[in-house]
């Protein structure tokens, strides 16, 4: 595995990878993530692949601009995800929308919500801008091995070795101490996963919802 830090060079071998079908891992704010092009169908399936996972989990969108949200997802309350996203995007928050396109369907395996990200990290920032278009991401590890962790730079080393091409280094330290935190938000707000962004802090900053 090539370890790459981030520089013109490195974003366009990690673009020739996406564009062969081949899974790239890059950082988050929180883990390092298996990436694809969203669209590429040999490239989602080798990620279901490398994490010996079953195929019956949708993978994530996620983008560089927070108002990107809407070429992908439908709110009930546009308003409310709006506000939600002024306060914690770019940042560990991934929401999840009804979908808005058949673009996506194999990527989310038949579901017709999608779980949409937008993380400060700024050499995913960096790189998602530069490539200009958005990717699908889970975490980089061996499924059902990292459920209590975060999924560091060794774990995703040791668990993707010999499977993916090309590895881009975050340039800043992650901090993140929990996976992202996870919210559905249609008539109300749902907590599925909690991270270092609590339901309540979310429920704070936003008018009209009480706990």
């Amino acid at each position: 595995m090539n370890l790459l830090y981030e520089s013109l060079e490195s974003f366009k071998a990690l673009k020739i990878d996406l564009y062969e079908g081949l899974p790239i891992i890059i950082p988050t704010d929180t883990n390092y993530n298996l990436a694809c092009l969203p669209h590429h169908r040999t490239a989602v399936d080798n990620i279901f692949s490398f994490k010996n996972r079953k195929k019956d989990k949708p993978l994530s969108l996620f983008f560089a601009n927070p108002e990107d949200w809407t070429k992908y997802g439908e709110a009930f309350d546009g308003e409310l995800v709006e506000r939600i996203i002024s306060n914690f995007w770019p940042g560990p928050l991934n929401i999840v929308l009804k979908n808005k396109t058949l673009e996506w369907d194999y990527m989310l395996n038949g579901a017709d919500t999608i779980a949409l990200g937008c993380v400060s990290n700024k050499t995913f920032q960096n790189f998602v801008k530069w490539l200009d278009e958005p990717i699908a991401i889970t975490s980089a590890n061996i499924s059902g091995t990292a459920d209590d962790m975060l999924v560091t730079e060794e774990v995703a080393q040791e668990h993707m070795k010999g499977k993916v091409r090309n590895m881009l280094l975050s340039s800043e330290e992650i901090i993140g101490s929990k996976s992202s935190t996870i919210i559905k938000v249609d008539e109300e707000i749902r907590l599925l996963r909690e991270g270092d962004i609590s339901l309540r802090r979310i429920l704070e900053v936003v008018e009209n919802v009480r706990i």
